[in-house]
């Protein structure tokens, strides 16, 4: 695959050749220089080197977690069992924990050979993973992973494509927390009440209940600040809107067995003018171009909204600060409306957050592979949510009523243990949501959104046309859009945006997903 990258991203990655194959290749001419030997694999052991002794991991990982006095990342209870437990010496350094400074962090070290075996990147760092499979840096992981039973059925199928250059695995994808859960439709049961009103099953429901919201003082307080429908300056901050005609914008989607993005179906057009309406109506809020995520959440912590989208996660978070605000306040998940055709559904996001990845200089990948397959277990990931030993019942939580409830000053002060879950299992832990506050039913929360996901049916690594064409595709969307839906531009403009997103790289993309799509 062929891709173009900027010329300075290049010659960093030139380095990261030259480096790499300073001790490896002396015999290569010198303008010519070969590509990093990898490892591939030999003399490995799963459980240390041949003689007993603990086998050498370098980790290199984003930091950014306070320790309690006299521990660090290397020096803790939960690395040293994780060290005792798989027969390893975990020599972990700390790297920035803003996800762009990590990587650039990650790059200059592959450039001056200082190469980790173990990293963990951003579900976002596709193109570096594939970049860096292209040029040898990272371990091939097909054929070994599937000597480790435990780590092969840790991963969704689909979130394996996301790994692969090249039809060969370079990554281990690491799972959500929430699994597959990204958001809900939640709505103010007590104002529904108070205004003798049916929770909205279609759109022109939905549309009466926010009129309703906005303008009959569902607060009581004899003011005019509540909201009819809040938004944030991410669409897909508010993806029912687009989900009721079967879009979510970047989305590709299934039509006639074929895949297309959402962006250029006449759904989406159809999509974009009920939401425009929306906003000349003041219905939906006219500040979300320029409102953030934090500002949208203070609008239901202060509670001006009796409607809005958000995480599986809001009940413990802006949820819950509404209801510590207003103790009358009942919010209820509900199931997204149905649009003119009978769609509806929420985006759907990835199945994985990060990539676990070894590098091809490694020397001990059965040992890597094989601390993984441990964590992959559940009973192996709860001693890092509930602790062990001493650390566990007593301390880290307590038995309430039968459940786990986390002891939240040690949970917290001890955090930095998260940060060493290299491993996510494919079943959702039931016992760690429950633990986190058992009234707020993260579970069930989970489950609802889960139940409504439209998900993108892409779910490969980045195309050459992506790398070349993608960003500035996502700007041309997302300004088009936004200028439809304030009435900068009129409906009839998505007609011209199809057509210039097609000719600037659309059409090229949509050929590789294709033959990606035909070739599963």
């Amino acid at each position: 695959m062929k891709k173009k990258f900027s010329i300075l991203f290049v010659f960093v990655m030139a380095l990261t050749l030259l480096a790499a194959c300073g001790s490896n290749n002396n015999n290569a001419p010198a303008n010519e220089p070969a590509p990093a030997a990898p490892n591939n694999g030999a003399n490995e052991g799963a459980s240390g080197n041949d003689n007993g002794e603990p086998a050498v991991i370098k980790v290199f990982m984003s930091g950014g977690a306070k320790f309690p006095d006299g521990q660090d990342i290397n020096n803790n209870p939960w690395t040293e069992m994780l060290e005792e437990e798989n027969n390893v010496d975990l020599q972990i350094e700390y790297g920035p924990a803003a996800p762009d400074e990590f990587m650039n962090k990650l790059t200059l070290k592959f450039a001056s050979n200082d190469i980790p075996d173990l990293f963990v990147i951003p579900g976002s760092s596709q193109g570096w993973l594939m970049q860096n499979a292209e040029l040898g840096a990272l371990m091939e992981l097909d054929g070994k992973v599937d000597n480790f039973e435990n780590l092969k059925n840790a991963v969704y199928p689909n979130a394996w494509e996301a790994a692969k250059y090249n039809g060969k695995m370079y990554a281990i994808p690491v799972l959500n927390d929430g699994n597959k859960g990204t958001s809900n439709l939640y709505i103010r049961q007590d104002w529904l009440d108070k205004l003798n009103l049916d929770v909205p099953a279609t759109l022109d429901e939905y549309v009466n209940v926010a009129k309703a919201f906005r303008d009959q003082d569902p607060d009581g307080n004899g003011k005019n600040d509540t909201y009819g429908m809040i938004a944030y300056d991410s669409m897909l901050g508010w993806s029912h809107l687009f989900g009721a005609f079967g879009v979510i914008p970047g989305y590709w989607i299934e039509k006639d067995g074929a895949l297309v993005q959402s962006d250029v179906q006449p759904e989406m057009k159809e999509a974009l003018a009920f939401i425009s309406n929306l906003y000349k109506e003041k219905l939906l809020d006219n500040e979300w171009p320029i409102t953030k995520v934090a500002a949208f959440h203070e609008k239901v912590a202060n509670n001006q909204a009796g409607v809005y989208e958000g995480s599986w996660a809001a009940p413990r978070n802006e949820i819950n600060t509404s209801k510590q605000n207003d103790p009358n306040a009942q919010w209820v998940k509900i199931a997204p409306p149905k649009g003119p055709n009978g769609d509806s559904g929420v985006f759907g996001g990835a199945e994985y957050k990060t990539f676990a990845v070894i590098s091809s200089q490694a020397q001990n990948v059965d040992a890597i592979l094989g601390m993984l397959d441990w964590m992959a277990l559940p009973e192996n990931i709860d001693k890092f949510v509930f602790g062990f030993g001493e650390l566990g019942e007593g301390f880290m939580y307590d038995m309430v009523d039968g459940k786990y409830a986390l002891n939240f000053e040690n949970h917290n002060l001890y955090g930095y243990r998260q940060q060493l879950m290299f491993m996510q299992p494919k079943e959702l832990n039931t016992k760690k949501m429950e633990s986190l506050g058992a009234d707020f039913d993260l579970v069930g929360s989970i489950n609802h959104s889960t139940e409504y996901v439209i998900p993108s049916q892409y779910v490969g690594a980045p195309t050459p046309a992506m790398v070349e064409h993608l960003s500035t595709l996502d700007k041309l969307r997302a300004e088009t859009f936004t200028k439809i839906i304030v009435g900068e531009l009129p409906v009839d403009a998505f007609d011209d945006f199809v057509e210039e997103y097609n000719s600037k790289g659309g059409e090229a993309i949509a050929a590789e997903v294709q033959e990606w799509h035909a070739g599963r």
